[in-house]
Parts: C-alpha cells; structure tokens; sequence
C-alpha cells in the first residue's frame, strides 16, 4: 500500500468541505424551525378564528333552540347563525350542523355573507347570505379574465398565511385586494341578498363589476353610499367537500333537544362514527402544507435563514481552525524532521570528505613525513569536529525529548560568564552590572554562556566588543555583525547558522541547545536584530 504523502494543508481547502457540511445541517436545522414556526403561525391563525365562530355557532345555537320557532327573533338568530357556520366554513376543511328537533342546518354550500346595522335601532347586526352562490360568477369570471385568483382561490391561498414572529402583523397573501358592495337585492324576511355592483379594489385601481341578475323579483334594491359599501365575504369549502358522513364527533350542548355535530380533520376517523362527549367542541382546520416559508413568514424566514448562514461560517470556522492547526502540527513535525535531517546530514558528511580526501592523500604521501603529519592533524581537527557535532546533537535531541535531571544550586552569574570566556582569549569583551546569584543548574546554565559567547566570536565583527550587561531580571550579550536578521527567531532552530553558507564555523545547534536548556531550567531566551547589532537577552522568572 503506498503511503500518504504528508503536505501543507490548505486552511481554504479545509474550511470550503466543513462550510458545505454545517450548511447542509443547519439548512436541515432551519427548515425543520420555519416548518415549526409556520404550523404555529398560520395553524394558530386559523384555530383563533375557527374558536371565535365555534363559540358564536355555540351561543346562537342556544339561543335558537330557546327562541319560538317563526318568530322575528327567531329569525333574526338564524340569520347570525347562518353567518357563523359561513365564518366557520371559510376557515378551512369545516363541517359543521346544527339540529333543533327536526330542524337542521350544516354547512353544505358555498355561500356568502354580509352584515348591516339593525333598523329598529337596537343593538347588533343583521347578517344576509346570498340566495346562490353563482350570483358571484361574473366578479369570478373578471378575475380569472384579467389573470387573478378567483374567490376560493384566493380564500385558500389566504388562510395558509399567519403572523410572522418577529413582526407581529398578519401577513395575506393579497393585503391590497378585497370587494365591497355598491349595490343589493335584499329580502329582510329570510335575510337574503342577491349582489348588485360589486366593487373590486387592487392597491389605487377601483372596478365596478355588476353582478345583477336578469330576475331580482321579491327583493328591494339597496345602494350604499359611497365610502360606506358593505365588505362581502365570500365563504367556500376549502379542500375536500365534507358532509355529514364524515362527521364522527356530536357534542351536546347544555340546551336540551339541541345538539351540534362536527368533523375534525386533523384526528383519525374511527369505524365507530358516534362518539359521545360532554359538552366538548374540537374543530378542523386547513391541512396547511410547509411550503413558501418566505411569502408566509418573511421577516422570520431572512432572519433564520441569515443566522443559519452566520452559524455555518462561525461553526465551519472553528472546525476548520481545530483540523488546520491538527494537521499543521503533524506537517511542521514532518517538516522538521526533514530539514533537520537533511541538514544533519549535510554538516556531517563535509568533516568526512575531508577525511577521505586527507586518507587518500595520505596513502600517497606516506614516503614524505611532513605531509603526513600534516593530513594525520587535519583528520584529527575533522574527527574532533564531528565528535563535537554528534555531541551537539545528542544534548540538543535529549533536551528536547525532556529526559533531564537537574541539580540546582546557588551559583555567581559573574562566575560562570569569567569561566567560559576563558575558552575566547581572543575576543573582545566589556561585562556591564552587579553580579547576580542564580538558584540553578551550574551545567546547563553554563552550556547556555558558552554557547551565546560562541555565536559572538563566530559571527561578530573583527575587533568588535562584545558587551554583557548584568541585571536583577536578566542577562544581556550583544556584539556588532555584518548583517540584520528578518526572522532572527529562527535561528533558534537546530541547523539554522548565522549565515547562509554551511561552513566550519559551527553546527548550527549553538542557539537550538540554549533555547532548550534555558526552557528546562526555567529561563527564556529572546533574540533581537537591529541595525548592525545582535542581541541575545536571558530572562530570568522571579
């Protein structure tokens, strides 16, 4: 099996797969939520109104069966009555009736409804539904003509909307439409209407539709003054066509000898079609189906559907963030390994190609004994370099694994800075401030000095001074050099030398082995480059 490739990863890559992942789910998140808030919404909607003429259909049903029978008030109950079921029917998949000893009423028809005030000045409304619902084809026939939705239509796509949540405002899906009546037929005995003029509003347009019949005999002809028609409410049955077959439900009101039954889409319909109960009332509504989420709740549905957005970028964000830096780990580690086996290897096999061009040399020259001596020496100074390399890199490798035992003890900074500069008699220096005694491990603290005072002599200027400053908090070794350093945190870096060029000035693990040791024992090493000036500062924790 071929092994996979270690690489840079790529944060756009990353974050591009885990945005399409977290918008799926939120998307699934927020449609489950508008599909929530939509049957909440329109479904409340239509129950509240549905309840309203559920409670009216109930008082007038008690008052008709208190009422006598062909009396004006009985009338005048029956003429509301009929109204409510209308209210009630237009609300949606409704079926209700209504029986009074051998009287009953249901609602069975399309209809239509009105109201006007009561001419004997008594309090309340007369309510007249229309003599046949087809009077109202021609208002019908110039919607469907000039491309809008007829009555039903209309009716229906009107009570799958509610009120959107974040608004609070009663969302129609036509605000601006609606009809008035110019002009009735009206028979005030069984409070009956045929239309007359209907007007049609849609936003500034105003159209008279006249919707008289050729035979309005037996009716007296009423016009309402202009500003004051009468708002007609066409009452359709929604959906399928109930009847009382459907109805499994009868609820006995407390008047006696009356009760109203009832069809309820929403619950299963038994094999048992009666069912009793006390004085309990549930209704049907429109099966409302969850779809168009912005024309019934818009405000809602930009919200959620922003916030769903918002969520993916700010989930998609983190997550690939966490897998970035997961991944960018393992491939600076990888990296890492590389380049400092690389170089590793590098610096070791220059002291041995040394070594075997002074063999073969040597072999050459074993009759002349200055040349031998000669090669013998330098394969001697390139033998101590690579031991000294192997070193390096064995104390670098095993402060970095942690694997190390310190013994501390109270030690003269000044002490230890005089003791290795022993090992550059060579170098120019000037030690700045009060001694200082440090709590620490005399070895490595003292590797650490001789390092930094190493980097001075190998790369500083010829002649130049370098300076130590001892401080309280810190210890301070700068020195002039013939370069600036952009990223001179790198050369903290095993492998990583003063220059560009890998020559025999060190191995490049000088500054690597300080960093680590000062870590272990506690102290931080920050380097600076400005202008011609290096500097390396130890701060000591208090």
């Amino acid at each position: 099996m071929r092994k996979k490739a270690i690489t840079k990863p790529d944060f756009r890559k990353i974050f591009i797969v885990r945005f399409i992942i977290c918008l799926l789910f939120f998307s699934a998140v927020a449609g489950y939520a508008l599909g929530n808030i939509h049957d909440k919404t329109v479904r409340s909607q239509i129950y509240d109104n549905a309840n309203l003429y559920r409670n009216r259909i109930y008082e007038e049903t008690k008052m008709l069966s208190e009422a006598k029978p062909g009396s004006k008030e009985y009338k005048e109950i029956l003429s509301r009555l009929k109204a409510q079921l209308a209210y009630y029917q237009m609300t949606g998949k409704n079926y209700v009736e209504v029986k009074i000893g051998d009287f009953r009423i249901a609602t069975e028809k399309d209809t239509a409804v009105f109201h006007i005030s009561r001419e004997d000045g008594k309090e309340g409304l007369d309510f007249y539904l229309i003599d046949d619902i087809s009077y109202l084809d021609p208002l019908n026939d110039y919607l469907k003509k000039n491309g809008k939705k007829d009555e039903k239509e209309y009716l229906s796509d009107w009570y799958r909307y509610g009120r959107d949540p974040f608004v609070e405002q009663f969302m129609p899906y036509f605000a601006d439409r609606g009809e008035d009546l110019k002009s009735v037929y009206l028979n005030r005995e069984d409070h009956t209407f045929i239309p007359g003029v209907i007007v049609f509003y849609e936003k500034d347009k105003r159209t008279e539709i006249d919707c008289t019949p050729a035979d309005t005999k037996g009716y007296e002809y009423v016009e309402f003054a202009p500003g004051k028609e009468r708002y007609l409410i066409p009452s359709y049955r929604i959906g399928e066509e109930l009847s009382s077959k459907d109805v499994f439900y009868h609820t006995v009101p407390v008047v006696g000898g009356a009760h109203i039954s009832y069809y309820d889409e929403q619950l299963p319909l038994y094999e048992e079609d009666n069912i009793q109960f006390d004085d309990t009332w549930h209704i049907g509504y429109y099966d409302c189906k969850r779809e168009g989420f912005f024309e019934i709740i818009p405000v809602t549905t930009v919200i959620i559907m922003l916030t769903d957005l918002a969520m993916a970028v700010v989930v998609a964000l983190v997550l690939a963030k966490i897998k970035y830096e997961k991944e960018k780990t393992i491939w600076e580690i990888f990296d890492y390994r590389v380049k400092t086996t690389e170089a590793m290897a590098h610096d070791l096999k220059t002291p041995l190609s040394t070594i075997m061009f002074y063999l073969e040399n040597l072999e050459e020259s074993s009759k002349d004994p200055e040349k031998v001596l000669e090669y013998t020496k330098n394969i001697n100074d390139k033998v101590v370099t690579m031991d000294r390399m192997i070193g390096d890199i064995l104390q670098f490798s095993k402060g970095e694994s942690g694997n190390v035992t310190l013994n501390k003890e109270k030690v003269s900074l000044k002490e230890i800075i005089t003791g290795a500069l022993k090992e550059f008699p060579d170098m120019k220096t000037e030690i700045q401030g009060d001694d200082v005694t440090l709590t620490t491990d005399k070895k490595y603290f003292s590797q650490v000095i001789m390092n930094l005072l190493s980097n001075c002599d190998r790369y500083g200027r010829k002649d130049s001074v370098a300076v130590i400053k001892i401080a309280p908090g810190s210890l301070t070794i700068s020195n002039k050099t013939d370069r600036t350093y952009d990223d001179v945190d790198s050369l903290k870096k095993p492998f990583v030398k003063g220059d560009d060029s890998r020559g025999n000035k060190g191995t490049g693990l000088g500054l690597a082995i300080a960093d680590n040791n000062l870590a272990m024992l506690g102290y931080k090493l920050e380097l600076s480059s400005k202008s011609d000036e290096f500097c390396a500062e130890i701060k000591f924790k208090s």
